[in-house]
């Protein structure tokens, strides 16, 4: 290498080194040690003797010497001058002039991340903390761990690296996100016993979960841990805690705005006056969209316009995210997955939306609504029309067309603004970039250039690595493919100029990774991209150039157990064009097919195991891509993956997201071979979703489809065909049919050793004798299924044994129950199994309600409310609605009772109090329950705020 080119060295893992082109060359062990040494010296003089010791230790050659100063030569060529190593008596000394080290980064990145949540800004400091772990690729300076020196070194950065890990979890505690620190605390406080800081957030952690007893936990290990190692107590700030914790100090249980706005890599730049005039015309009318071209940062400015307007909606700020739905598809899912409800018996999924917005105050963020249009404007305008306090902010390349709509065309970036964007990222390329006089006036050619875009500002300034300024403003000016005058079809020429040139800049293997990549409708992790786009290079090949597309701002990176890859929609789109000119389109969409297939079945087989929760959150990650994978197989008629994909994804789909997928099974059923051995588990599946819409007759004709037959061994939970048939006749008062056919069940799991069939069976066993007021029936059949269950160590199976013993033991043992209760809610919590977290929440509230603090019953009862709305589960929520009619019965809150009585005899529904006293409301049944829910609301309010009632 020669000349001026930027060098990365890379330390936080195997050493390594780059320009612009890749990696570098540097030779074998001995140039590489020497390189390491001068390294670790942070530019002080390493004498000769010392290098010619770590090189060959206390013997070295004759010619020690003078191979040394061979290596150096060699280094010098390698490095150019970048990176000089300069002779200075009594040795060598290496100058980082125009190149950086990832150890430096990482200890100016946590630097600024500690100064940011000193000053409260913990967002930011999450965001550059996130940043200086990722830059770690294994341990520090990891081939010469051995080596005398590299130790205190290695030793030092690893220090470093515990502290930023402890400071993230910090983060996320003051962000919130409590859950998300846990494991990774659990993990600091298993690797540093001693260490009494992780401890202190973890007890903190898990107290703002609702896990009080393991919180405390905590402290108690702790304090075994310092009095068994050191002979002392716990600091001050730990016992502190404890005290707090013991009293339950309200200030611990702060709970974060609701919403699921993501948050900012990188700061947001410029457009103060477009965010004030975006929020003006929010608070005008209920319906903004942005326009513009892509890339020219619509969604960006939606982001920072809602995260300004969080407070003024009660509930909260949600963005839905429609890039990932095939072109011209409804839109109704994905708004119900993004508000984290779903479907409702007897409704569509888009009336689901629509009556659970009606009595929220909320703002809707829906994003890239253009290859969606008129889906997307026929819900929005609904939504605008029937949920008076929700405000809908949308993006698209055009207007949604919708009554109400006000249009705001985004501008591109003013020169100041432009230029300050290009400098953030640079420095996010190239840390110590700074804007003198004559970077300025190239700088300025180049946004000026780019119209302004944002996108391809971002994507000119990742060039930094390997380009100066004005060779980049030189080649854009020297590039054919822009177009000339103004407004928004230059605009447009002008992006796809910046992505063309930036992509024609690629070596070939990178551009075709790039292109490859736009085959993910949500993105992959690295085996993904791996087996989809490049099975035939290694992982380790296709990692270096995912790094090298990311470090280009090509690629988008996101960090997390597995950290994962996607394109912005903008690039996705060139990047399908240039697979259809190339001819691979057809090939990757098949891989694609293939390998989520495979991912489904996987994660099928591994969510009824241990990892259940690693799993779910690994489906749940591709999510879109499965709903891809399907809509591909199946406009191919390729039944045979479409049918595997179907009845893999039950658990994940049902138990987590929505209703979505039981379409696509009874959309098979039409096309099929019925002799399939997987037919009996579509049938389930289709089955299962008209028993979830409320359609029992429906359930009950296509469970009969399967003739009897059952599903192979494996097969989702809740997809089995003679299961809802059970469940129809038990739901119909056949309590006897029900019972038969899950005791007939449990003996086959026990004699086939299906342990998670047997601890699903004894449940419902369990549950029918508790329903025909047999509970004590029940008991042997619960207790089984609780000791299978912990046997599987699988945590939906596990939360099922405890509600089913609970549930068999409220009357008797209502004490054992309730704890019972609450390890079965957070179990299935952890997992995200939202309809048994439900059941569990809401039957230890209703124990509660009758043995236990009548206002600690009304708060529960509340949340149990606002659960089955979100679920969407009317059978549990009218159950629930019971329960509370219990309770103000308890409390003698008449008026409240009668009212609610009312409302569950309108609806045909049986109430504790009897017969209907002649009020109330009559007719649709959900109006009843929308009546009803909005009284039950607030009696709670008033019972949870009267303790003297108790």
């Amino acid at each position: 290498m020669t000349g001026n080119g930027h060098v990365r060295f890379r330390v936080l893992g195997p050493l390594q080194v780059e320009d612009g082109s890749g990696p570098v060359a540097v030779g074998g062990h001995k140039p590489r040690t020497l390189l390491a040494t001068l390294l670790v010296a942070h530019g002080e003089v390493v004498s000769a003797d010392r290098l010619v010791g770590t090189l060959w230790g206390d013997t070295p050659p004759d010619g020690a010497p003078t191979a040394l100063r061979a290596y150096v030569s060699r280094l010098r060529g390698a490095l150019g001058d970048a990176a000089p190593i300069r002779h200075r008596p009594p040795g060598y000394c290496l100058a980082l002039d125009a190149a950086t080290l990832d150890a430096a980064e990482f200890e100016q990145r946590v630097r600024t991340a500690r100064a940011a949540a000193a000053s409260g800004d913990h967002a930011r400091a999450l965001a550059e903390l996130d940043t200086a772990l990722g830059l770690w690729r294994g341990d520090a300076l990891a081939e010469f761990a051995d080596e005398e020196f590299a130790a205190a070194e290695a030793a030092r950065l690893t220090e470093l690296r515990t502290g930023a890990a402890a400071d993230r979890a910090d983060a996320l505690v003051e962000l919130g996100r409590a859950a998300e620190a846990v494991p990774e605390l659990e993990a600091l406080v298993r690797g540093h016993p001693s260490w009494e800081r992780p401890a202190v957030t973890l007890m903190r952690a898990r107290y703002a979960t609702g896990r009080q007893a393991d919180a405390l936990a905590a402290f108690h290990e702790l304090r075994t841990r310092l009095d068994d190692e050191l002979g002392v107590e716990p600091a001050a700030p730990a016992q502190a805690l404890y005290r707090r914790i013991l009293v339950h100090d309200p200030a611990l249980a702060g709970t974060p705005p609701p919403g699921n706005l993501p948050r900012r890599a990188s700061g947001f730049v410029g457009r103060g006056r477009e965010v004030e005039r975006v929020l003006a015309a929010l608070r005008a009318g209920p319906l903004v969209t942005l326009t513009g071209v892509g890339g020219a940062g619509k969604s960006r400015l939606a982001v920072e316009v809602a995260a300004r307007d969080r407070d003024r909606f009660d509930d909260g700020v949600w963005l839905c995210e429609l890039a990932g739905l095939p072109s011209g598809t409804p839109v109704g899912d994905a708004v119900a997955a993004a508000l984290g409800i779903r479907q409702r018996s007897g409704l569509s999924v888009e009336q689901t939306v629509l009556h659970y917005l009606r009595e929220r105050s909320l703002l809707l963020v829906v994003d890239n609504c253009e290859h969606v249009l008129e889906h997307a404007a026929r819900l929005v305008g609904e939504v605008v029309q029937r949920c008076p306090r929700v405000v809908v902010l949308a993006t698209s390349r055009e207007p949604l067309g919708t009554d109400g709509e006000q249009v705001w065309p985004v501008p591109p970036l003013p020169l100041e603004d432009a230029t300050a964007l290009f400098v953030q990222r640079a420095r996010a390329a190239v840390p110590d970039f700074r804007l003198d006089p004559a970077a300025a006036d190239a700088v300025a050619a180049i946004v000026t250039r780019l119209d302004g875009l944002p996108l391809g500002i971002e994507l000119a300034a990742a060039r930094m690595r390997a380009m100066s300024p004005a060779e980049v403003a030189r080649r854009l000016e020297d590039t054919p493919l822009l177009g000339g005058g103004r407004g928004p079809v230059a605009r447009h020429q002008s992006l796809e100029a910046a992505i063309e040139w930036s992509y024609r800049l690629l070596p070939e293997p990178e551009q075709r990774l790039f292109r490859g990549m736009s085959v993910f409708a949500g993105g992959a992790d690295l085996r993904a991209v791996h087996r989809v786009v490049d099975p035939a290079a290694t992982e380790d090949d296709v990692l270096d150039r995912l790094t090298r597309l990311v470090d280009r701002s090509m690629v988008v990176a996101r960090s997390g157990v597995h950290s994962r890859y996607r394109l912005l929609e903008t690039l996705r789109a060139y990047g399908r064009a240039r697979t259809e000119e190339a001819g691979e389109d057809g090939a990757l969409a098949r891989r694609h097919v293939a390998v989520h297939v495979d991912l489904a079945e996987r994660a099928g087989r591994g969510m009824q195991g241990a990892d259940e929760r690693a799993w779910a959150e690994e489906g749940l990650a591709v999510y879109d891509d499965l709903r891809a994978a399907f809509t591909r197989a199946a406009a191919d008629r390729d039944w045979e993956p479409a049918l595997r994909l179907v009845t893999a994804v039950p658990e994940l789909v049902h138990l987590r997201v929505g209703y979505e997928a039981y379409a696509w099974a009874e959309q098979l059923l039409r096309v099929v071979d019925p002799g399939h051995p997987l037919y009996p588990a579509a049938v389930g599946a289709a089955a299962r979703g008209a028993w979830n819409r409320g359609d029992f007759a429906g359930a009950t004709a296509t469970a009969r489809l399967a003739g009897g037959r059952l599903p192979p061994p494996g097969n989702a939970r809740i997809a089995h065909p003679g299961d809802v048939l059970a469940d129809v006749a038990l739901y119909e008062g056949d309590v006897e049919a029900a019972l038969a056919h899950y005791t007939a069940e449990a003996e086959r799991a026990r004699a086939d050793g299906d342990r998670i069939r047997l601890v699903w069976t004894l449940y419902y066993v369990a549950v029918c004798q508790a329903v025909g007021r047999t509970p004590e029936r029940g008991l042997a059949a619960a207790r089984e299924s609780l000791e299978v269950a912990d046997a599987t160590a699988n945590p939906t199976a596990r939360s099922m044994g405890r509600y089913a013993l609970g549930l068999v033991l409220k009357k008797a043992d209502p004490d054992r129950a309730l704890a019972l209760f609450d390890a079965a809610g957070e179990l299935a919590a952890g997992v995200r199994n939202f309809w048994w977290q439900g059941i569990a929440m809401m039957e230890a509230a209703a124990t509660r309600a009758v043995h236990g603090d009548p206002v600690v019953a009304a708060r529960e009862l509340a949340a149990v409310l606002a659960h089955w709305e979100r679920v969407g589960d009317a059978t549990q929520q009218w159950l629930n609605l019971r329960y509370v009619v219990r309770l103000l019965q308890r409390v003698d809150a008449a008026d409240d009772a009668a009212a609610l009585h009312a409302c569950l005899v309108a609806a045909g529904k049986p109430s504790p109090l009897g017969p209907p006293d002649g009020t109330g409301p009559r007719g649709d049944p959900r109006a009843a329950e929308a009546t009803a829910v909005a009284l039950a609301r607030a009696a709670l309010g008033r019972v949870a705020a009267s303790p003297a009632r108790a």
